[in-house]
């Protein structure tokens, strides 16, 4: 009896050892599967969406400057004979401002006109309409020329993108041709009466004297506005360089600032955006500021890596001042060019585009799943997810090259 229960008791204890057995066996196979499967998962970085507020915003430094200024240039060059100003001192429209010896140009005024008054004084002879045509013709020409020329460089130099310097030498120009062509006109109609070749002489005398004459008014300029002077780049006894800055003038109190930006960066800035203005000047403090022009052309400039770029000019006026505030100090521009209210956000680097349509991988059930989505507005840290991603969503940011949708993954 006893040997047949101790029977028994082994054959249980045998069966139980051998289940036993079998759910290790279980359990080495599924931890053995689980380890391989996760062996072949892709590690990524993931995120939820959040939703909040958000802008869209370009960057860019500007400088400060006077929003209504004058500068004044050596147009034709010469020694600074006095500056009857300083730096810092206010002055008043017609003030002068600054005198270049005129010694010279009054020595060629007598000398034009003294040559004027021998041409009016000679006697006259025939003269060839053959020659009087041809002169006048080349005239037309010259002048239609300049015309054009002076045309085009308008809109440039009210833009900025050509100086004050050049556009004055191509309405010198102009009028030049202008006196040109009257005295190409005056001497045609002179051969045609008869008359003799030397009142061709004498026009052109007289538009010399009238040249000179205006060179020396010139060389006296008068302040156009009401201001301050701001800089003086000259002192008196020097040589200037013809087309010199040699003195500006600006009303201190009424401050802009003039940015560059990427022609690419500009086309998405519209007049009355809001901007912030911040910088090491103004101690932490973010100033408001507003679009107040968009220019309508790109100049083109090299960067410093000697690129050739396209850049707009816009300029930025305070809506807040600051005791720091000086023209020519730098500051740091961001313009708010969208915003977006409870907005759902990913991401930026979460978004990439496909075939020209904007995707995400999302994670379901431990895999990567792609998803067709549409952005809204988009900044360098977060875009908006206008359709396509749920809030709960978990999304894969900056997903690997070797990524593909049904690829397990597993998170950082």
């Amino acid at each position: 009896m006893k040997i047949r229960v101790f029977g028994k008791i082994r054959e249980v204890i045998r069966r139980k050892k051998k289940v036993f057995l079998i759910g290790i066996l279980a359990v080495v196979l599924i931890s053995a599967f689980l380890f391989q499967s996760m062996g072949n998962a892709v590690e990524v970085e993931t995120a939820l969406p959040l939703v909040g507020d958000m802008r869209n915003i370009v960057e860019q430094t500007g400088d400060i400057e006077a929003g209504q200024k004058q500068d004044i240039y050596a147009v034709y060059g010469g020694r600074i004979k006095s500056i009857p100003v300083e730096v810092g001192q206010s002055v008043k429209e017609g003030q002068p401002l600054i005198e270049f010896d005129l010694d010279e140009l009054n020595i060629r005024l007598d000398q034009a006109e003294a040559q004027l008054v021998l041409i009016e004084g000679s006697a006259v002879t025939g003269a060839e309409v053959s020659a009087a045509l041809a002169a006048f013709e080349q005239a037309a020409v010259g002048r239609d020329r300049a015309k054009k020329s002076l045309d085009s460089s308008a809109p440039l130099f009210e833009m900025g993108a050509i100086s004050e310097f050049d556009y004055q030498q191509i309405m010198d120009a102009y009028e030049i041709s202008e006196l040109q062509l009257n005295a190409a006109v005056a001497a045609l109609d002179a051969a045609r009466k008869g008359e003799t070749s030397q009142q061709a002489s004498m026009a052109a005398a007289r538009a010399e004297v009238s040249l000179i004459k205006r060179q020396i008014g010139e060389a006296s300029p008068l302040s156009d506005m009401e201001g301050v002077v701001l800089e003086i780049g000259f002192e008196e006894g020097m040589t200037v360089p013809p087309g010199s800055l040699v003195l500006r003038i600006g009303d201190p109190d009424d401050l802009q600032v003039r940015c560059m930006f990427l022609a690419s960066e500009a086309i998405k800035i519209e007049e009355g955006n809001e901007a912030l203005i911040s910088g090491d000047i103004l101690d932490d403090q973010v100033l408001k500021g507003r679009v107040e022009k968009v220019f309508p052309q790109a100049v083109k400039m090299m960067s410093q890596l000697g690129v050739e770029q396209q850049r707009v000019p816009v300029e930025i006026e305070f809506l807040e001042s600051h005791q720091n505030l000086k023209p020519g100090f730098s500051v740091d521009v961001e313009v708010i060019t969208g915003e977006a209210k409870d907005a759902l956000m990913v991401p930026g680097d979460a978004v990439f585009e496909m075939d020209g349509k904007d995707y995400v991988f999302a994670v379901d059930d431990g895999k990567a799943v792609l998803r067709k989505v549409s952005v809204g507005i988009e900044n360098k840290d977060w875009a908006q997810i206008l359709d396509g991603l749920d809030p709960e969503d978990t999304v894969i940011v900056d997903p690997p090259n070797e990524l593909e949708e049904g690829v397990r993954i597993k998170e950082k």
